[in-house]
């Protein structure tokens, strides 16, 4: 809290409003406690008490002001406040030499408290906020840390949002690869999780592990690119699954007569175990 004089423009307005009902410590802490709810929260006060239903004209009223007889009882408090048409309770107990603070939401039955030594915290309950409550700033960032946030966070502040962006894909990086993964080029396929061949290798195979021949040649149905791709009468469609040959295949003229694998290699000496 960068200047505790901004942070408590309007404190002095409340304060004079209740100083001649002030006359305990326990007051003093309640009323900073009102002030952190109304002044950076827009709580509204609708009353005292511990009533659990709001009325349709408890929705449209409230104040920033603490209710008459809002201290009376020496052990108890108990306000109603509204925000944003919910209905939320502060309570006060005294036990002993501490003070228990309690928040509630009545319509998510979130709650929140706090545990205050007022006699360590408050030096007076006369005079200004910083005299009164020398560690004024730091209690007031507990009431909103402690108190407010764990109940009702985010509902009435503009807050900013980090948004982690989490990818879909898996990283399966070669860990032998050095440098980024080459990307392949514009209208090549490759099977998700396969990356590109380092340092511009061709590219063998690929296809085959496509059933839709993206990669090229080598599909289980041949594309208008193949020879076995057959249009019209007595087609069946145009598409014929291939077949890999099997066996003994005949001759196809690639290497003239006498085939040189025929032939035996030169100073072969008839020993055919080699």
């Amino acid at each position: 809290m960068s200047n505790p004089g901004d942070y408590f423009y309007g404190w002095d307005l409340l304060y004079k409003t209740i100083e001649k009902d002030i006359n305990k410590k326990d007051d003093l802490l309640i009323a900073l406690a009102h002030f952190v709810l109304t002044k950076y929260s827009q709580f509204r006060c609708i009353g005292l008490g511990e009533d659990k239903i709001l009325t349709e004209d408890e929705e449209v009223s409230g104040s920033e002001l603490l209710p008459d007889n809002w201290n009376t009882d020496e052990n108890n408090y108990a306000l109603r406040y509204i925000y944003d048409k919910q209905l939320y309770i502060l309570l006060g107990l005294r036990t002993e030499d501490s003070l228990i603070i309690t928040l509630l939401n009545v319509k998510t039955r979130k709650v929140s408290n706090i545990c205050l030594s007022p006699e360590e915290i408050v030096n007076d309950i006369r005079g200004t906020i910083t005299k009164m409550i020398p560690s004024a700033p730091q209690l007031a960032d507990r009431y909103r840390r402690e108190l407010l946030e764990p109940v009702y966070q985010g509902q009435n502040k503009s807050t900013t949002t980090q948004t982690n962006t989490i990818s879909t894909t898996t990283d399966q990086a070669d860990p032998l690869r050095i440098g980024m993964p080459m990307h392949p080029p514009v209208g090549q396929y490759h099977p998700v999780g396969v990356e590109p061949r380092p340092f511009a290798f061709p590219e063998i195979d690929r296809g085959d592990l496509d059933p839709l021949g993206r990669g090229g040649h080598g599909n289980l149905f041949p594309f208008p690119s193949h020879p076995e791709f057959r249009v019209g009468p007595g087609s069946s469609g145009g598409m014929q699954p291939r077949f890999d040959p099997y066996g003994p295949q005949p001759e196809r003229n690639l290497r003239p007569n006498p085939n040189p694998d025929h032939l035996q290699p030169p100073n072969f000496g008839g020993d055919y175990f080699m």
